[in-house]
């Protein structure tokens, strides 16, 4: 049986006058790959955040297991503007060492081009500082999939990345072992990459198997069904309304209730 790596109880957010997350309850088991989706400002973002405790609910709890282990791709990163992109990426290890780890190669090559790093001038030695938000964001996201956390939490990670870098990332997401949560607008990536959706809209998180296709067309059905009942709630409503025109029908008296038959 999966561990249960994060529980989510209850939990209300609440921003001006909006409750943007409403006594929300949910989970992530090890090997989880869930796509998180809803209109903007709905609170997606929020729900990540929470869960990866970098922001506090209003009320309601958050567990992580013991020992959890999170990386979290935010919009905006922490890393050090002084710093090279070796020592974020690699940690200064000498190029034998690093070059010769397979996953490192498979990270740099996948996300920069090469391994070294052929859009940066001084290639690992490059000073993160002048770097555009794009180049950070890339660095960034490379640093936690090298660093293998227990789960992953991302935050539009395809951003910045060409047709080539989103491939590759949804390939190498699919081959790993660690639990994945994922916000993003692609479609494309959400159907190659999740098992599981959550759909946030409205306070709420609504839950549903499979990729983003097989989300489509259970949220379809979901709200077909639901349609259909609210058609039958407003055909009895009309029904009670025209019963109560008609004016509601006399009760003749029974018998021996002591009113008198009327008279020819």
């Amino acid at each position: 049986m999966a561990v249960n790596l994060v529980t989510v109880e209850a939990v209300t957010k609440v921003y001006g006058t909006r409750a943007v997350l409403d006594g929300v309850s949910v989970g992530v088991s090890e090997g989880d790959r869930i796509g998180v989706v809803g209109r903007n400002g709905d609170g997606k973002t929020t729900l990540t955040r929470i869960m990866a405790k970098l922001e506090e609910a209003d009320t309601g709890r958050v567990t992580h297991v013991g020992g959890l282990r999170i990386g979290a791709l935010t919009q905006s990163d922490s890393l050090d503007p002084a710093a090279t992109i070796r020592h974020e990426v690699i940690r200064d290890q000498a190029d034998h060492e690093w070059a010769g780890n397979a996953k490192i190669r498979d990270v740099l090559t996948g996300l920069f081009g090469g391994l070294n790093l052929p859009g940066f001038a001084q290639g690992l030695d490059t000073v993160i500082g002048p770097l555009s938000g794009g180049e950070r964001r890339r660095i960034a996201l490379a640093k936690l999939l090298i660093a293998e956390p227990d789960l992953l939490v991302l935050d539009e990670p395809t951003n910045h990345l060409d047709v080539e870098g989103i491939a590759w990332l949804a390939g190498h997401l699919r081959a790993r072992r660690s639990a994945l949560v994922v916000v993003t607008h692609d479609r494309w990536f959400l159907d190659q990459v999740c098992t599981r959706m959550w759909d946030v809209q409205a306070g709420a998180v609504h839950e549903y198997e499979g990729g983003y296709s097989d989300y489509v067309f259970a949220r379809a059905e979901r709200e077909r069904i639901a349609s259909t009942e609210e058609t039958k709630r407003q055909n009895l409503v009309r029904k009670e309304l025209a019963w109560l025109r008609r004016g509601a029908p006399r009760v003749p008296p029974s018998p021996g209730s002591g009113s008198r038959p009327p008279t020819s």
